[in-house]
């Protein structure tokens, strides 16, 4: 049986961690995942909103792929996300799963509808400040947060990779 919104499709993984650093290298040794893209971001440079209001925080991440998924590592800096919140809790490890679309308005409406919330959403992201991002308040039904993802046409450049690949 698939939902009202039809069977949705796994895209990423995203895990919070306390150190970026520590678990690239965990990572890398232990699963054999990468080499990862990493990057320093947060708002600003994006515009976000944080339960409703405008936020600004900063976080380190890096991406990998890990045959059709992406893998995320977060690490949170300072301010107001979602993150935050997840690492105060005590937790670490699977914070959300993400989902690639193509226009989050139309991806976000039968969500509204069921009356499902939005915990963060940004926008700006790219060289082109096109992407954008929501997350979903969908931990008390699933157990984990979703994440509904419009990439930009034009991805920034990681600052660094991990392991540097000569």
């Amino acid at each position: 049986m698939t939902s009202m919104l039809g069977q949705i499709k796994v895209d990423q993984i995203g895990l919070v961690v306390k150190d970026l650093d520590q678990a690239l290298e965990n990572y890398c040794r232990i699963t054999g995942i990468g080499p990862w893209n990493v990057y320093t971001t947060g708002a600003p440079p994006l515009s976000c909103v944080y339960h409703g209001r405008p936020a600004s925080y900063k976080i380190r991440l890096a991406t990998a792929r890990s045959g059709p998924l992406q893998m995320e590592l977060i690490e949170y800096v300072s301010g107001d996300t979602i993150h935050r919140d997840f690492i105060a809790s005590g937790r670490q490890g699977i914070e959300h799963v993400g989902i690639f679309i193509p226009d989050l308005d139309v991806a976000l409406q039968p969500y509204l509808e069921m009356g499902i919330g939005i915990l963060q959403q940004a926008e700006g992201l790219g060289v082109k400040g096109d992407g954008r991002y929501a997350y979903l308040d969908t931990e008390p039904i699933l157990g984990t947060i979703l994440e509904l993802i419009q990439s930009s046409t034009q991805p920034v450049t990681p600052e660094r990779i991990y392991p540097m690949i000569y």
